[in-house]
């Protein structure tokens, strides 16, 4: 393999026509990204909570029963894998990852033009970049980012053998999304979005289009998709945990919904300025007008473009700012640029059409973002000795508290004993090991699920020996406070950690 002399935006290009030269480079990217998520400390809450489950699960906790949160159990059978170690969790992240990077070429070979494989390497390595930086939290461990590798392994395969639809390799993408599904529930967007491409996209007839619902290959993709969720329900039937289950993990978006601006007291004035209404509009609108022009279009841009509709559909579900969400559109929304870069005209238009709602939706709903720099550049201080640390972790908040209290807890407490900590820094249960009292590890759980009463329960059963409580937690909890004036002394406070010690 020959390799140029001297690097020129042209020379560079050529790198990406080598298959071995940009695996290699997309993998080291990879790898460079991620590789201060190896050092961070115990600081973000979602990780911890799957951590504090993980640790459950290995106490022989049941989760939602005995231990609550409301993602599927995926994430939380990886986090016990962990076992309790950020490190560890973040390391099987970038694995996970990099498997996906090779899954995701694959898909990207099988729709890009053939006559080139410099697209298929530079949008690989945008795939690898966008899901690996604090941008888009993708640094961090969160079901979007486990959920999109089995769901690009369906997407792959549904699009390879989109024409002759051979039943078992459907049945097998139906699993994947499944898999993907029980990471996170909005990723069945994805399937429906393509399966409309499938249903609608590759037949010529309407009686065609019809019969792919009666199909063998859409049964044994639907058969492929429901199985493990059907297990995963009896499973939890069997622990006594089927309507938390369900209720939480599998439904908890439509709980979501309630985050919509209802401001009308009219119900059709509701349901008309309610933000799924509009959403949902739009995903038709778009729909439909894809479907439309489709005789125009390369099948791959149609395939990519209702991918993509969809997956922004799922990402914007809640409606709600977190970074994160956006990793679910990721994958389709590279292909779109890929596609947009290599296509004609006609081809253009309509990926610029759809192309343009990201934007539109992270201006619109405020998407939150973290800047990549400081947050590299924190660690290259901690690496080369600028930091020692306790500085290193001082860039993020909180972090030295929790440490110091979790110090103290492991000083004063049994190991096997519980704790309580009201407020939102499930690091500390994690950083001691010790699990909390009651079902939820974090102040807004009891309050989003009304758990005033069986967490009080859970208490004064317990009566643990120490209880943490935040000043920064804004929540009220007139019964703790109660409690904590009948049966606790303050015995230490960490910046706006209060310690309590029971009296008796």
């Amino acid at each position: 393999m020959a390799y140029p002399k001297s690097l020129t935006p042209k020379s560079l290009i050529g790198l990406f026509d080598q298959p071995l030269s940009w695996i290699i480079i997309v993998v080291l990217t990879l790898v460079f990204l991620r590789l201060p998520t190896l050092f961070e400390p115990h600081r973000y809450a979602d990780e911890e909570i799957y951590l504090v489950l993980g640790q459950a699960l290995r106490r022989g906790l049941v989760f939602y029963r005995d231990i609550h949160d409301n993602k599927p159990p995926l994430i939380y059978l990886l986090a016990a894998l962990a076992n309790g170690s950020v490190a560890y969790f973040r390391l099987i992240l970038l694995a996970w990852n990099a498997v996906n990077v090779f899954l995701f070429n694959l898909l990207v070979k099988s729709i890009m033009p053939k006559n080139k494989t410099w697209p298929v390497g530079l949008i690989t390595f945008l795939f690898a970049v966008l899901t690996s930086l604090p941008l888009t939290e993708g640094n961090i461990v969160n079901g979007e980012i486990f959920m999109i590798m089995p769901a690009t392994l369906g997407a792959y395969l549904l699009w390879r053998y989109r024409l002759k639809r051979p039943p078992l390799v459907f049945l097998l993408a139906g699993f994947s999304f499944s898999l993907a599904f029980l990471f996170k529930v909005p990723i069945i967007f994805d399937l429906i979005g393509i399966g409309i491409f499938l249903a609608f996209g590759t037949a010529k007839t309407f009686k065609e289009k019809i019969g792919f619902f009666t199909s063998p290959g859409f049964c044994l993709l639907i058969l492929g998709f429901i199985t493990p969720i059907l297990i995963s329900i009896v499973y939890y039937y069997l622990q006594g945990a089927a309507q938390p289950y369900v209720k939480a993990a599998l439904l908890q978006n439509v709980g979501y919904l309630s985050s919509w601006e209802n401001k009308q007291t009219n119900p059709l004035l509701n349901l008309i300025y309610s933000g799924l209404f509009q959403r949902t509009s739009i995903l038709l609108a778009l729909t439909l007008v894809l479907l439309l022009i489709q005789k125009r279009l390369r099948r791959s841009v149609l395939f990519v473009s209702l991918w993509f509709v969809f997956s922004l559909f799922g990402a914007l579900l809640s409606g709600r700012p977190y970074p994160h969400y956006l990793i679910e559109v990721i994958p389709s929304l590279v292909l779109a640029i890929g596609l947009f870069i290599s296509k004609g005209i006609k081809d253009k238009l309509a990926l610029l059409m759809i192309l343009i709602m990201l934007p539109i939706s992270v201006w619109y709903y405020h998407f939150w973002y973290y800047k990549s720099w400081p947050y590299y550049q924190n660690f290259g201080s901690y690496i080369l000795g600028q930091k020692d640390k306790e500085q290193y972790y001082g860039f993020f908040d909180g972090v030295n508290r929790n440490y110091k209290v979790a110090g103290y807890v492991i000083n004063h407490s049994h190991p096997n004993e519980k704790i309580f900590v009201w407020g939102t820094e499930p690091a500390i249960y994690a950083l001691t090991n010790r699990l909390p009292v009651g079902r939820y590890p974090v102040a807004y759980h009891i309050a989003d699920f009304n758990a005033w009463e069986e967490t009080m329960r859970a208490l004064n059963k317990e009566k643990p020996s120490l209880i943490v409580k935040m000043l920064n937690e804004t929540k009220a909890f007139p019964q703790l406070d109660a409690l904590l004036a009948s049966y606790y002394l303050p015995v230490e406070t960490i910046n706006e950690a209060f310690i309590y010690r029971r009296l008796y």
